[in-house]
């Protein structure tokens, strides 16, 4: 009989997860809160080992195809002035997309099922593990959230209502009759939540959604995520005549901007900086131009040349209890659900695509209990040790603020070698297929 799969979220992690287990023959549901399917961000780095990972999926020679493929350039000052030279070995080569080309490839016509917020999950100890889902209610616009108020609004013209559908009103509903809530019997407080609410059970569930994943929240409630102390902007423009042609990196005084070429003619930039917390503006980029205003012509020039809607701004965090294992009996978390981190080493869509290839293959060769106890030993001790040195490196960029230290890291970079950390680059990054361990 064929295995069914729940995977929570359709994020570049979630499509990756429903190809792996497709690939191992099992029978998927890709369950999304939003009302559409959208690949949202900026830029991403994908790296040998994600490449490899890619590969695993099937979508490897898509991505060749369409992203930009370019060496490292180089670590400067905030001013321009060289800290570290360019990679030169071949497996140092970082394919540059944008997530929306990614997205498109991975889900390639998939079908999502969107507006299916999940509320609550169980595991697999008692029964078939489930979720939770409440139809509509990601988008007080969508289809079905317009359809249940109007609903609401017909019972509360004189059908009888109960005190618990009361709760799950919307800004904008009529008022219940409160003497019809003190009539209403439980079938029809069970008949309306029904409505609502729809249970779905599977052989395995698949929390693939983000750093806030209610999966994870669900199953290990202990778990909480950090701020950094860190805002980030990201940007996409077409390229200028001083854009670069592979990932440059600039360092200054709590903050770091980097920028590389992707897909369509177009540069990817990213600008971390030192801020507290929820800080937004009417105007990022105009925030983001006034916070690098002295840094090196070329930064500034990229940042005001993009466009306004071409900008996105959002504080950096970061899973700061680091889970025993990623498996509960019928669940497993991939990505960022698992092991968010900051992106200060551009590894988390990699190791996303790592945990979807690892599980994918090992649901292909093992049982149900077998992979997921073999997934736990294949991925939580490596990507932690990815989550602790890229906190390490933060200490170093957005959270060096002062000038002694800052002087110390630049001389760091003088001292190092290219070539020792292009090969302890590689050593890190290095990764196998299941296929090829066991």
């Amino acid at each position: 009989m064929t295995q069914t799969a729940i995977i929570v979220g359709a994020g570049l992690g979630g499509l990756a997860a429903a190809r792996g287990l497709e690939a191992a023959g099992w029978q998927v549901r890709v369950l999304e809160a939003a009302p559409a399917v959208r690949g949202l961000g900026a830029g991403i780095s994908i790296t040998a080992n994600g490449l490899a990972a890619l590969d695993e999926l099937g979508v490897g020679d898509a991505v060749r195809e369409r992203a930009v493929r370019a060496l490292p350039e180089g670590v400067f000052t905030d001013q321009g002035s060289p800290l570290q030279q360019g990679f030169q070995l071949p497996s140092s080569a970082v394919h540059a997309i944008h997530r929306s080309t990614l997205h498109d490839a991975l889900r390639d016509g998939r079908e999502v099922e969107t507006g299916m917020r999940v509320v609550g999950v169980t595991d697999g100890s008692k029964g078939r593990p489930s979720v939770t889902v409440e139809h509509g209610a990601a988008d007080p616009d969508s289809a079905d959230a317009r359809d249940e108020r109007q609903r609401r609004r017909d019972r509360a013209r004189g059908t009888k209502l109960g005190r618990r559908i009361h709760r799950v009103l919307e800004p904008g509903d009529d008022p219940i009759d409160r003497k019809a809530e003190s009539r209403a019997s439980r079938a029809q407080v069970r008949a309306v939540e029904a409505a609502r609410f729809e249970t779905i059970e599977a052989d395995l569930v698949v929390g693939a959604d983000g750093i806030d994943s209610a999966v994870r929240k669900a199953l290990w409630p202990k778990a909480r995520t950090d701020y950094s102390g860190a805002t980030c902007w990201y940007g996409v423009l077409q390229a200028e005549a001083d854009s670069p042609a592979g990932v440059r990196q600039y360092l200054g005084r709590a903050a770091e901007f980097g920028m590389e070429p992707i897909d369509g003619g177009r540069v990817y930039w990213w600008a971390m900086a030192h801020a507290r917390m929820g800080q937004t503006a009417g105007d990022e980029v105009e925030a983001a131009r006034a916070r690098f205003d002295s840094w090196a012509p070329e930064v500034r020039d990229h940042i005001a040349a993009t466009p306004q809607a071409a900008i996105v701004r959002r504080d950096l965090w970061s899973l700061a209890t680091p889970l025993r294992g990623f498996t509960r009996p019928g669940v497993v978390l991939l990505g960022d659900a698992a092991h968010a981190m900051l992106p200060t080493l551009g590894q988390g869509g990699n190791l996303t695509f790592e945990d979807a290839a690892t599980l994918g293959i090992l649901l292909e060769d093992h049982s149900l209990d077998e992979a997921l106890r073999r997934y736990d030993r294949a991925r939580v001790g490596r990507t932690q040790r990815f989550q602790q040195r890229s906190r390490r490196l933060a200490s170093t960029t957005v959270r060096a603020r002062n000038p002694v230290l800052v002087a110390a890291r630049n001389g760091a970079y003088n001292l190092v070698p290219t070539m020792a950390a292009e090969v302890v680059a590689d050593w890190m990054l290095g990764w196998r297929s299941p296929r090829h361990t066991d």
